[in-house]
């Protein structure tokens, strides 16, 4: 038994993340947020069943011998339970930089197709993403692309480690910011968290569905690492209304950007310095 609990691969806990579980508990709107994705997943609808029920077993008891909580929640619901507060809407999902698979980006900088997507992406699609480019004025440091945005489902393998796939793709428009490096303004990193969900919520307020994505250096520029902010909207759901969205994001993560400045103690970056 203490063999296979030690086997069992677990997700490793975000200490930054868990500083505003108190500020999700105090708000009634997304404790039902989370309550509904979390019974969602487990309706009979789309509740996948363990076959092999030795490892079921294995995972129920490692979860209670160890509290690992989101190991039992895979087994479940193959959410973890952070990706369920992402699901949610409750907190950013991970950005792991511009080559990364969620975002994928189907654009380069410049706005054009990337080779290997040019057959996978509709004129349509294309269209409303230049339509946007050409409309929009960019904020500083910020550029546009068009992307898919994913959930991930994670599920336990025979062997115990971790698999994981993407799902519910959605295809919009992507619009990301450099943020200053949160190290070298000083910032603990749950410090800069509590500012980014800050923000994060009201883009929500915003616009309810958008995909939202924050990586801490994730971006390199004249050997500076910086971090990441991005907004994805699916198009299907905001192409009447992108512009002004896209405008009302804008002024939440400038202001982000001077928060930053204002709690920090370190240098502020030349860069964003206006």
């Amino acid at each position: 038994m203490s063999e296979n609990i030690n086997k069992i691969k677990r997700i490793p806990k975000e200490e930054a993340v868990e500083q505003i579980f108190e500020k999700i508990l105090s708000s009634p709107v997304a404790c039902e947020k989370l309550s509904d994705t979390f019974y969602d997943h487990i309706s009979m609808d789309n509740l996948t069943i363990d076959e092999n029920s030795k490892r079921f077993a294995d995972i129920l008891f490692s979860s209670y011998k160890t509290g690992d909580i989101s190991g039992l929640l895979l087994e479940l619901c193959q959410r973890s339970m952070l990706d369920l507060l992402r699901e949610s809407y409750l907190i950013p999902k991970r950005f792991h930089g511009k080559a990364g698979k969620n975002p994928s980006l189907l654009t380069d900088t410049c706005g054009n197709l990337l080779d290997n997507n040019k057959s996978a992406v509709s004129h349509h699609d294309y269209a409303k993403f230049q339509e946007i480019l050409n409309q929009h004025t960019l904020a500083p440091r910020s550029k546009l692309f068009l992307a898919d945005g994913y959930d991930i489902e994670r599920s336990y393998t025979d062997d115990l480690e971790i698999e994981e796939k993407l799902a519910n793709g959605r295809r919009g428009i992507l619009i990301l910011y450099a943020l200053p490096d949160t190290a070298a303004l000083g910032l603990k990193e749950a410090e800069a968290y509590a500012i980014i969900w800050d923000s994060f919520q009201k883009i929500q307020q915003c616009a309810p569905t958008a995909m939202v994505y924050y990586g801490q250096e994730t971006g390199l520029k004249n050997e500076q690492k910086y971090d990441e902010l991005g907004v994805l909207l699916p198009i299907h759901q905001f192409k009447n209304h992108m512009l002004h969205h896209l405008e009302c994001i804008d002024g939440i993560v400038l202001s982000c950007r001077e928060n930053m400045f204002k709690n920090s103690s370190g240098t502020i970056p030349e860069s964003f310095i206006s």
